[in-house]
């Protein structure tokens, strides 16, 4: 007997999901009438893959709806079949599930299959009902022509300085020829996915040396094991691209995390520095996905998603270390102090 899959037509999902779904399809993605659009959600996430699903078929555009444990066990070691199909077929793919232990490298089987297909995808693995309706209500146009100024401006920089109250403070050198700064703030194209809520542009660094304080959430599955490590931060000694050493009040966390750097190859060296470009987000929730967007700069080990920044190298593994208060310079003007973008008019 074949297992019943489920319909996500069918699910009651919260009416305030509406406004965040309809940015996601007719902003975010600009879904057109007869489009197929793919949406993969888990068991956590399904309602909000129903509100993306009417959102869909509300801009008369033909939807398919997968919920990953009617086709696997958890963790998802390998994306199955159907779904690969499905994305490889589609013109836009939404991806809302929630991140376990191992499964970064299933992820990135999406990300890449779609950027091949050349699928216009969006990433929001973790998105929560807080999420829905905070940062995917925010102005993606706005943030868009903001994004789009500041990393005009950073392309060009060759040496980036970045500081925090907690006790960061990091030394990053930039080759505009070998690295480009990539903008994913909300607008999807065939030619780049991007994560939503949208608002962040980052890039492979040529070099970084320093002390990086995570007093923030930090990525992959920790930001749902220990929320916001404002209290237990974790503080990073960090030697020409790699992770030397890393110490916390929290010894269980700082133990887990060596070993999450140490669990494959390039997990211990530097794939991403990001600055959050989403002025409709403030606060920080404890949920990564959001608050990486947060107005700040962020850094990632692992993978440096090369195919967008140049980086010649890859890692099984991504995880993403926020900071607050961040104060940044580039070639010695000043971007951002203590959290809040300097008036340099990036936009223009």
């Amino acid at each position: 007997m074949s297992k019943k899959l489920t319909d996500m037509r069918s699910l009651p999902f919260p009416p305030e999901y509406r406004e965040g779904a309809y940015n996601a399809i007719n902003r975010s993605l600009q879904v057109r009438p007869g489009e197929r659009v793919v949406v993969i959600s888990d068991r956590d996430s399904q309602f909000i893959g129903a509100s993306l699903i009417e959102a869909i078929e509300l801009a008369e555009g033909i939807a398919q709806g997968f919920v990953v444990e009617d086709y696997c066990d958890r963790p998802i070691l390998d994306m199955p079949y159907e779904i690969l199909k499905a994305v490889s077929e589609c013109a836009a793919c939404l991806y809302t599930v929630n991140p376990q232990p191992g499964e970064v490298p299933s992820r990135a089987q999406v990300i890449n299959l779609a950027t091949v297909k050349k699928v216009r995808y969006g990433h929001m693995v973790g998105i929560t009902g807080e999420i829905m309706n905070t940062g995917m209500r925010a102005d993606f146009d706005a943030i868009n022509k903001m994004s789009l100024g500041l990393r005009r401006l950073l392309q060009s920089a060759r040496r980036i300085h970045v500081t925090t109250p907690a006790g960061t403070d990091i030394e990053i050198e930039h080759d505009p020829k070998e690295f480009q700064w990539i903008k994913t703030s909300g607008k999807i194209s065939r030619d780049a996915w991007g994560n939503l809520p949208g608002g962040e542009i980052f890039t492979t660094p040529k070099r970084i040396n320093g002390i990086w304080v995570a007093d923030a959430p930090v990525g992959d599955y920790f930001s749902q094991k220990y929320g916001d490590l404002k209290d237990t931060p974790l503080t990073l000694e960090i030697q020409d691209n790699y992770l030397k050493t890393v110490t916390s009040p929290h010894e269980e966390l700082a133990q887990e995390f060596w070993g999450y750097t140490h669990s494959t190859e390039n997990a211990n060296r530097i794939g991403e520095i990001a600055v959050g470009t989403n002025l409709g987000v403030t606060e920080f929730t404890g949920n990564l996905l959001q608050d990486e967007k947060i107005p700040g700069f962020h850094i990632a080990f692992g993978e440096p998603c090369g195919c967008l920044t140049g980086a010649n190298w890859t890692c099984r593994a991504h995880i993403d270390l926020l900071a607050r208060e961040c104060s940044v310079w580039a070639d010695g003007q000043a971007i951002m102090l203590h959290g809040r973008f300097v008036d340099l008019n990036p936009s223009s």
